[in-house]
């Protein structure tokens, strides 16, 4: 389920004179292309409430997308409000938030592996660590009581439940500390925490800015963070300009951060950040436009140039680890279809595709 205080993030760069829009997509029942390496997944969100969350593959070898796998194969309905998935050890981790699940597929033929309900309560995303470990954040019933769940893989069941700050988000890792960025939920916070994955203890919390939303680990194994700041309101809902605070992007080092800058305009943060394969370089989205960050060089006290990408509204983006192309997910409104397209690494179109309701980011 995406925030309302995230901005839509927006693609484009229409560069090419002569670039052909391809779309194709398929329904069919009896089609069930091969998952893995080949390809990748799209997770469809759905409309709130409305239980009607998918999920499509795109093939790399066909240049097809294939939309509906998860029902067609396993004959039931994905659920409500597909927040992500993560692929891991060739097994797909489809986060179902307002569901309150992740259902468990094999990435070959897309059959269900299991499903996760005991201990879940809305649930974000999936990360895993080892063979028989992984991570899953949880908003929690009220939507600010963060925690993250340790799941068992080889049982697929919750063990252990670690009470983190409000909102707890996207993750990452690095060597054994996972580090927790805490969106704020329904609430507001400001902190990244940092997890022992041998221990599943909290060893630190670091402060950041407002509602740190992405985070992702650059080639030197430095953690970036971005957040759209926060908003208040006055008791007659007009804004409360002095105390909203302005999105940001921080730079952690050692547990520590290094740099932090804030967007020029206080009320379109960043949302969204990816970085690509080599580590080099960041993108997310802001104020209308997807802008791109150097990593390399930028230390305490460095000047920050951040430029323009891409000129698109989307609803997310993504990466294709295989390729460093983007990826776009185009949601016009929750009750139609929507577009995935890919542009290369120098941000020229490359296709575009009819996928679900509500596209929201790849399956990687």
């Amino acid at each position: 389920m995406k925030m309302n205080y995230l901005t839509k993030l927006t693609w484009g760069t229409f560069v090419a004179i002569a670039i052909t829009i391809s779309s194709c997509s398929s329904d069919d029942e009896q089609i069930v292309p091969k998952a893995g390496t080949d390809g990748f997944f799209i997770v469809n969100e759905g409309a709130f409430l409305g239980g009607n969350a998918s999920l499509s593959y795109f093939d790399k070898a066909t240049q097809t997308m294939t939309n509906n796998v998860f029902v067609n194969t396993t004959e039931i309905p994905l659920g409500d409000q597909a927040q992500s998935m993560t692929v891991f050890n060739d097994k797909g981790y489809i986060v179902v938030q307002n569901s309150a699940k992740i259902e468990v597929i094999n990435t070959t033929d897309f059959t269900r592996i299991a499903t996760i309900t005991e201990g879940i309560v809305s649930p974000r995303y999936f990360l895993g660590v080892n063979n028989s470990k992984g991570y899953v954040t949880d908003w929690g019933a009220d939507g600010v009581s963060g925690t993250v769940k340790v799941i068992d893989l080889t049982t697929n069941e919750v063990v252990k439940t670690i009470a983190t700050g409000q909102g707890a988000n996207k993750m990452v890792v690095v060597g054994n500390q996972l580090y927790v960025a805490n969106n704020g939920g329904f609430g507001t916070d400001n902190t990244v925490q940092v997890i022992d994955t041998n221990t599943d203890a909290i060893v630190k919390t670091i402060e950041v800015g407002d509602n740190p939303s992405s985070i992702v680990a650059d080639g030197n194994g430095d953690i970036w963070v971005s957040g759209p700041g926060k908003i208040v309101y006055n008791a007659d809902w007009s804004v409360d300009e002095a105390s909203s605070t302005a999105g940001f992007i921080a730079k952690i080092v050692g547990d520590e951060v290094e740099v932090a800058f804030t967007m020029p305009d206080k009320f379109s943060g960043p949302s969204g950040l990816e970085i690509n394969s080599t580590g080099a370089n960041l993108y997310f989205g802001y104020d209308g436009g997807v802008y791109t960050l150097e990593t390399e060089g930028i230390g305490a006290g460095s000047s920050v140039d951040i430029q323009q990408f891409i000129s698109k509204s989307f609803y997310g983006i993504d990466l294709d680890p295989s390729t460093d192309n983007i990826l776009g997910f185009e949601a016009p409104n929750f009750t139609s279809a929507g577009t995935m397209y890919r542009y290369n690494e120098n941000g020229s179109l490359i296709d575009s595709y009819e996928v679900g309701i509500g596209p929201n980011s790849a399956g990687l």
